[in-house]
């Protein structure tokens, strides 16, 4: 990869394990609905609430639907029990999977490593990331992470950005923060709808790192299994 100076990223399920971070905040949230829906008179088994929540949230997150908000009226109407559901019973669910996936969601072993290995290397590094569907919440949640202090920029497309990926603004925004043209950067990211054709759109080159099938064309330039190839497809290896 030649003329490559910056190494952006994306967060979730790129440098953090989300899917850890998901399982919990599934079984969460699916006890309470069903705490809640029992106590109405509705019969509904955690595990159908749980099958629904990962189907819904595949949906969401690939038409970039992240208001947790909006989704619970949603999920209620698929569980077919017969409820409405509470504009407080709504805030705490949203409350309570944001503080869940924020608790189980740990960075990946060599997340760390890769990012110091980058920087020893001279390239310069981003952070580019979608809104939690709250002002404020993504940028809380990134503080947790001993890792952020490697970024250069750090963008939160939705709050940084009038829109969020795939559409290019992010990008150029992180770019531009990194006084560099968008050819002169790398993006790292887990989805193929958002994380690799945002990049693409915006000029930059793309590495896809495929922590599972989303069903949908991998366009990237390149694929890595593990942050642990990264060097050798920026071709750094000594």
């Amino acid at each position: 990869m030649l003329g490559i100076k910056a190494v952006l990223f994306d967060l979730d399920e790129t440098l953090i394990d989300g899917q850890a971070g998901l399982k919990a905040t599934h079984n969460a949230v699916a006890k309470r609905l069903r705490h809640y829906l029992v106590k109405c008179g509705a019969k509904v088994s955690e595990e159908s609430i749980r099958a629904k929540l990962r189907a819904l949230d595949d949906r969401m997150n690939v038409a970039t639907e992240y208001n947790r908000d909006a989704w619970w009226p949603v999920l209620l109407g698929e569980i077919d029990a017969g409820q409405k559901i509470s504009r407080s019973l709504v805030k705490e669910l949203t409350r309570l999977y944001w503080a869940t996936y924020a608790g189980a969601s740990k960075p990946y072993p060599n997340a760390e490593p890769t990012l110091v290995y980058l920087k020893d290397k001279g390239y310069k590094l981003g952070l580019v990331t979608d809104t939690d569907g709250k002002k404020g919440w993504k940028k809380r949640r990134i503080k947790r992470f001993r890792f952020t202090g490697f970024f250069d920029t750090i963008i939160i497309g939705g709050e940084d950005t009038p829109h969020t990926k795939p559409d290019p603004e992010p990008f150029l925004l992180a770019a531009s923060k990194l006084g560099l043209r968008a050819s002169e950067c790398v993006f790292v990211g887990d989805k193929p709808f958002t994380d690799i054709e945002g990049a693409k759109a915006a000029g930059m080159r793309t590495i896809l790192l495929k922590r599972r099938d989303w069903g949908v064309g991998e366009r990237a330039d390149f694929t890595i299994n593990s942050l642990a190839e990264l060097p050798r497809v920026l071709g750094d290896t000594e």
